[in-house]
């Protein structure tokens, strides 16, 4: 036995380390231990004092991960917490009786502890024991990964032309802000619009929200009770959508589509365009619609920050500033205000477009002394040939000369034949 009144300090700690394959991760039982190596002339106190520096000191020899005080605690116990606790307690004193009921009440209430004696009868729980605090931050930060990922994803696409000749020009129409069900809309050109879009060749639309009027989130009442209510405007919504079975690529959904969502659980857009198979977000899409081997990226919105109404052009440009898109296209609705603009971004043109709407009376407008609304429907001709973008502020001005470039007739009354 060593004398522990003439050891020094790098004797105590070779005792230490020539003793760590009898360390358990308790301090007390290990000092015990120590002192009964050493002498008894050196007290418990001081070596668990010692221990504790050494642990600092060198915590490399430590290994934290070889002892749990929860891996002490039974999965099935039959009598009291109280009853546990004391028995745990004789088994490692390292911790109070009360904390060792502390630890226990929290394996029961994790799920751990399975099975509980009452008076007059037994549970047995069949819950799952939950997972440590690591365990349980690794799967949520998991779950958040993949949330993340699902709803970047869902913002981009990519549209590969098929079924089409090499050598024609692709034509896209914008429509947005139809505000069908008011009293206002002019249906009769929104039909006409999208007849022609649907029956000409090599033609295909992007809707960019606010399909129907929907006022249900400030008054649902009197909405329910309007000449045209909200369960009709989305028969009339859906029959709108069917007019172009082909050639409607994706939806954008406006905000007052979204008022019934964030109303109830229930997204009646994002519903119709699942149904048919149609790209759809709630927000934000970024597509590359590719003609031949050439990618035309195209962003599109309903809303954005940044409108001006000097400049209505100015928000798409601070989009492509902002955002996280290289677009060569920028659409965003809402404003009602039609525009179509060229801008350069790096050497390269670009284009914002604003659909105009087809709601062209708006009493809240005309309250402020805004204008009427003109219904427009803008379009662009893609090349197929270089990268090249001709863009319309009409949509028969934009058909006119898609015909022309492929060599097509035109019908004024009926689009590209």
């Amino acid at each position: 036995m060593v004398c522990a009144i003439n050891m020094k300090t790098a004797d105590r700690l070779q005792l230490v380390k020539d003793n760590l394959t009898e360390w358990k991760g308790v301090v007390k039982q290990f000092a015990e231990l120590l002192k009964e190596k050493a002498d008894a002339d050196f007290t418990l106190e001081s070596w668990c004092q010692f221990i504790q520096r050494a642990k600092t000191k060198h915590p490399e020899w430590f290994n934290y991960d070889t002892f749990n005080y929860y891996d002490m605690i039974p999965k099935e116990w039959d009598g009291t917490d109280a009853e546990l606790a004391r028995r745990l307690w004789r088994q490692n004193p390292s911790i109070s009786v009360n904390a060792w009921t502390h630890k226990i009440r929290l394996q029961r209430q994790r799920g751990a502890i399975t099975r509980s004696h009452k008076p007059h009868f037994v549970v047995e729980s069949l819950k799952k024991a939950s997972s440590s605090g690591k365990d349980l931050w690794a799967n949520i930060e998991e779950v958040c990964k993949k949330a993340i990922e699902g709803v970047e994803h869902a913002r981009w696409a990519d549209i590969h032309m098929r079924n089409i000749d090499n050598d024609k020009y692709i034509g896209i129409a914008f429509q947005s802000d139809q505000h069908i069900g008011n009293p206002f809309c002019d249906l009769e050109k929104l039909r006409l619009d999208t007849e022609m879009i649907n029956n000409s060749e090599n033609v295909f639309v992007i809707h960019a929200g606010d399909y129907i009027d929907n006022f249900v989130i400030d008054k649902p009442k009197p909405a329910m009770k309007a000449p045209i209510p909200p369960s009709v405007q989305w028969k009339l919504c859906e029959h709108y959508i069917d007019m172009t079975p082909e050639c409607l690529m994706a939806i954008v959904a406006g905000n007052h589509d979204l008022w019934t969502a964030s109303m109830t659980d229930y997204d009646p857009l994002k519903r119709l365009a699942e149904e048919r198979g149609i790209l759809y977000h709630a927000h934000e899409l970024n597509l590359r619609v590719w003609v031949n081997d050439i990618p035309y990226c195209i962003s599109v919105r309903h809303k954005r920050r940044g409108n001006s109404q000097l400049d209505p052009s100015r928000v798409i440009k601070k989009m492509w500033d902002d955002g996280e898109a290289d677009f060569d296209i920028g659409v965003v609705g809402h404003h009602h205000t039609p525009s179509v603009v060229p801008f350069t971004k790096h050497g390269i043109e670009r284009w914002a477009i604003r659909p105009g709407a087809y709601k062209i009376v708006d009493s809240f407008s005309e309250m402020c002394g805004f204008s009427r609304e003109r219904p427009t429907s803008p379009m662009v001709i893609l090349n197929p040939h270089t990268k090249e973008i001709q863009a319309f502020t009409d949509l028969r001005h934009g058909l006119r000369t898609l015909a022309a470039l492929n060599g097509d007739e035109y019908n004024e009354n009926l689009g590209i034949q």
